[in-house]
């Protein structure tokens, strides 16, 4: 996109989320001294660094030798010559000269480092290629943009760029970048992005997470835990495919008519929720024998003493605090990291679609099999409405089912700056590790089957399907905003472990979000997961507590998608259906406007729609800016079919998409998913509290 369009678009919606969005930059910007802001000069990225010498020449010099790839000649400086819209770091000289002379003592000193002399002209150009890509984030950001937390996307070279407010000796607030360099000249405006002059050179940890946790002494409890149990061989997984090539092209989706790009990469992630020594000695805990103790009075005495053993208490514990996708901490106007917010392009809001009337939530799996964590930034309390909470209770507690659980609930996962504060021992607290990020957690986390399935997880749980494979987010895949405007990815077969394809002519692509309006298109997160060809395919869904549940799938009808077949679990689950958008449909669901009917008709008719086996579109998913439109339940397009109710136990299910569509010769035929909803039998049958249209 160019960018002098997208600043244009993004003035609006910035100066409104400068009122929202409390404790962004813009809390800060009347103290920011006004020498470190600078004017648009119309100048390339590139171009201002090679006017300014005295500034950026050795920058200048690592640029030049940085490769964009491994199967390209050109340098990342030919790549902020171009249009395009980019974030780049900009270290001074006096920056790179710190960084070469402390990078050269290690080497010295006999450690592993990637500089062998102070002559930058010397430097090898994989290490100039390391250092650049750190540098560099392929979509413009000015602070404004960002939240406390972290940068939305990854840099170049697929690692985050976390984000923190100082202050200085005299009281002057700067941007910390990894915790190691300040922002001290901010928001340079050039004609393809912005250049954040930096202090220091951003050089990430290239440890994996064992080593990297391990070398915070801060965490020498939890530490502990990780190599008893054995989960530090997990946690060194990083490289999936050495062979993988981010080169080649797919085919093209059918309404796009060009070839669609393989993921950037094929790599594991994680992240790790962590309790500082700090808590754990606050509350009693000062040797790890107290921490197995703390296990197994929750998970139980199976394999004690056997602490590499799945079974074990200890195990248990800490494999329940790892994810296995990086969630970095905030999203300011970006994709979102544990929660998706303030996402902002041309076409699409979440503000907009993710209506913050509402809580706004995720639900992820843990390495602890069969459970998962909920997320939730919630809007709806003015107390934590600005944290990301980690399994929010129902009623904040008010439906407990084991009072022993409270203080295990309501788990705020930590800013750095926060952190530091409350543990001047971990003052150079480091979250990205080469394979992912930890975080900082303020309770014990414990996971507890009726505490989950009687009170946090006693609710619809609705996941958008593309957040169901870990891939696409490890990979850089979902939400993707630096490729062309409307990117979509074509997703290869086994790329996603939890999917698969049962024939060769289904083909496999993610659209990014894009334009949410009635008449033509309504999503849940604004993005698409999209089958395409004479389809058969399926994917294991998310495993939840014990019980039973209605299964509902949410699709946008459209006149291309064809006859699908639903299986569950091996079996088919009802008869074919229809998810085209014409007359016969309209008859078989049975949808009228709810809008023009009184509260008790639209009672009815709800119901009328049920006994169909379908249900009108969530009410809290507001479609476009103006609410001109309304909600998706306004929408006779955003549907949800009722696959079935299933019991589910401690194992896998799998639910199966097959095309059984008559031949359409010359005509695109598109299965689009949307979300699932998994809803406990208990929701739905609690005369008290019937489950609401939101």
């Amino acid at each position: 996109m160019n960018h002098k369009f997208a600043k244009s678009i993004k003035t609006y919606v910035l100066a409104s989320f400068a009122l929202l969005a409390g404790g962004t930059f813009t809390s800060c910007d009347d103290r920011i001294a006004d020498e470190n802001r600078f004017t648009f000069t119309g100048e390339l990225i590139s171009t201002h660094l090679e006017n300014n010498p005295e500034k950026f020449s050795s920058f200048v010099e690592i640029l030049k030798k940085a490769k964009i790839g491994k199967k390209s000649s050109g340098s990342v400086l030919k790549t902020l010559s171009t249009y395009g819209s980019y974030t780049c770091f900009a270290p001074t000289n006096e920056a790179i000269d710190i960084f070469l002379l402390e990078e050269y003592n290690r080497h010295l000193a006999g450690e592993q480092s990637g500089v062998k002399s102070l002559d930058i002209t010397l430097l090898s150009d994989s290490m100039a290629t390391e250092i650049a890509k750190n540098h560099i984030i392929e979509m413009g950001y000015k602070t404004i943009d960002i939240n406390e937390g972290s940068f939305p996307m990854s840099t170049m070279n697929r690692r985050a760029t976390t984000v923190e407010w100082i202050k200085d000796e005299n009281g002057r607030v700067f941007t910390l970048l990894n915790n190691s360099a300040r922002i001290i000249d901010q928001d340079l405006e050039m004609e393809n992005g912005y250049i954040q002059v930096l202090d220091a050179v951003l050089n990430p940890s290239n440890k994996l997470l064992p080593d990297h946790i391990e070398s915070q002494p801060a965490f020498s409890l939890f530490t502990a835990a990780i190599y008893k149990t054995g989960l530090d061989s997990l946690l060194n997984i990083y490289e999936l495919d050495p062979d993988y090539d981010n080169t080649l092209t797919g085919p093209s989706l059918d309404s796009e008519k060009s070839t669609s790009p393989y993921p950037k990469e094929k790599k594991q992630k994680y992240t790790v929720l962590i309790e500082p020594d700090g808590l754990y000695h606050s509350l009693g805990y000062n040797s790890l024998e107290d921490i197995i103790a703390l296990a197994e009075k929750w998970y139980g005495e199976e394999a004690k003493g056997d602490y590499t053993n799945p079974d074990n208490a200890l195990y248990k514990y800490v494999a329940y605090h790892i994810v296995d996708r990086q969630l970095q901490y905030s999203s300011g106007t970006g994709p979102g990291g544990f929660i998706m917010e303030n996402y902002d392009n041309a076409d699409f809001r979440s503000t907009v679609n993710l209506n913050q009337k509402f809580d706004s939530y995720e639900y992820y799996e843990t390495m602890l099999p069969y459970t998962m964590i909920k997320v939730t930034k919630p809007y709806t309390n003015e107390e934590l409405k600005k944290e990301i909470i980690i399994n929010y209770a129902q009623e904040m507690g008010s439906m407990l089912v084991n009072p022993e659980m409270e203080p295990h609930l309501n788990v705020v996962v930590e800013r750095a700056a926060v952190t530091k504060e409350k543990y001047p021992e971990l003052k150079d607290f480091s979250q990205g590790a080469l394979n992912g990020i930890i975080h900082t957690i303020d309770r014990i986390l414990i996971y507890n089957e009726d505490e989950m399935a009687g009170n946090v997880l006693k609710e619809r749980i609705r996941i958008d399907v593309s957040a169901i494979f870990p891939e696409l987010t490890n990979n850089d895949v979902r939400w993707d905003l630096s490729r062309s405007e409307g990117v979509v990815t074509y997703i290869p077969n086994d790329f996603c472990k939890g999917f698969v394809v049962n024939n060769e002519d289904t083909e496999v692509f993610y659209f990014r979000p894009h334009k949410t309006y009635l008449g033509s298109y309504a999503n849940y997160q604004g993005d698409e997961f999209i089958v395409e060809g004479k389809y058969d395919f399926q994917y294991r869904i998310p495993h939840v507590p014990v019980g039973t549940y209605e299964i509902r799938f949410g699709y946008p009808r459209g006149f291309y998608r064809g006859v699908c077949q639903f299986y569950f679990d091996g079996k088919i689950a009802g008869i074919p259906v229809d998810l085209r958008w014409n007359d016969d449909t309209d008859v078989l669901i049975g949808w009228e406007a709810a809008s023009e009917m009184s509260e008790d008709e639209a009672r009815e008719s709800d119901k009328a729609m049920r006994n169909r086996g379908y249900m009108r579109g969530p009410g809290s998913i507001v479609l476009d800016a103006d609410q001109t439109y309304g909600t998706m339940r306004d929408s006779e397009q955003a549907i949800r079919k009722i696959i079935g109710t299933f019991r589910l136990d401690k194992r896998d299910y799998w639910l199966r998409f097959k095309d059984v569509s008559e031949n359409s010769t010359g005509k695109m035929k598109q299965f689009d998913q949307d979300y699932l909803e998994l809803v406990p039998a208990a929701v739905l049958s609690d005369p008290t509290k019937p489950e609401d249209i939101y």
